[in-house]
């Protein structure tokens, strides 16, 4: 097995142009993009898979109405934010958290949020009633060996138990915010994603009334 794949040089059309592109609208996506649009730059939010979801269920809908009993009146009240995937891939990042990080409240420099202390999976189970929380750092977003790339949401660095904690939705969505100013410095700025300037980043999100303490 070999640890590269050479593939051929070949021509690309640019279909649309863009400042930020924030790749699936979840919580940490959509997050993501409000926060890089609120700054000022431009930014498209790709998505594939729920538009596809929603299709289907207005499928399944017609479905309903037409072939079963007393369902010919039947209709959609609402549909799930975003398709519930609770666990799968995640980056090796600059800063991968540990358990000890979410079961002991951790401190970061870079903190471009807080969590409450809860932890749900792999059989862990801490709810939010202590009033104890922990930061979330800048640097968990940021994969090693890959530049100008910010991974937000569930698939942000981390152990199995962290990420009981950090898949959570409202965590995506303090990292999806985290995300999306950066990106949106580093457009204005002209530096790397790895060069954001942590104090402008920190500065920027409170001002947005992210508490990061």
């Amino acid at each position: 097995m070999t640890d590269t794949i050479l593939e051929p040089a070949r021509r690309v059309p640019v279909v649309h142009e863009t400042d930020v592109l924030v790749v699936g609208s979840g919580p940490g996506g959509l997050a993501a993009a409000l926060a890089a649009a609120r700054c000022g730059v431009e930014v498209t939010l790709l998505e594939r898979f729920e538009i596809e979801g929603r299709r289907q269920a207005m499928h399944a809908i017609d479905a309903l109405r037409a072939y079963t009993p007393g369902c010919n009146g039947a209709r959609l009240r609402n549909f799930g934010m975003s398709i519930g995937i609770r666990d799968t891939r995640k980056i090796d990042a600059i800063y991968n958290m540990t358990e000890s990080d979410v079961r002991h409240e951790g401190r970061f420099e870079d903190s471009i949020g807080i969590y409450p202390e809860f932890i749900y999976g792999y059989g862990v189970l801490i709810l939010p009633t202590t009033g104890r929380y922990m930061q979330i750092p800048y640097r968990s977003m940021l994969p090693k060996r890959i530049d100008n790339l910010l991974v937000a949401g569930r698939a942000t660095g981390g152990d199995r138990i962290a990420h009981a904690a950090t898949r959570n939705m409202a965590c995506c969505a303090v990292s999806g915010q985290g995300a999306g100013v950066a990106a949106a410095l580093s457009v204005r700025h002209g530096t790397g994603l790895g060069s954001v300037n942590v104090a402008q980043l920190t500065d920027t999100l409170d001002r947005q009334g992210v508490r990061l303490h």
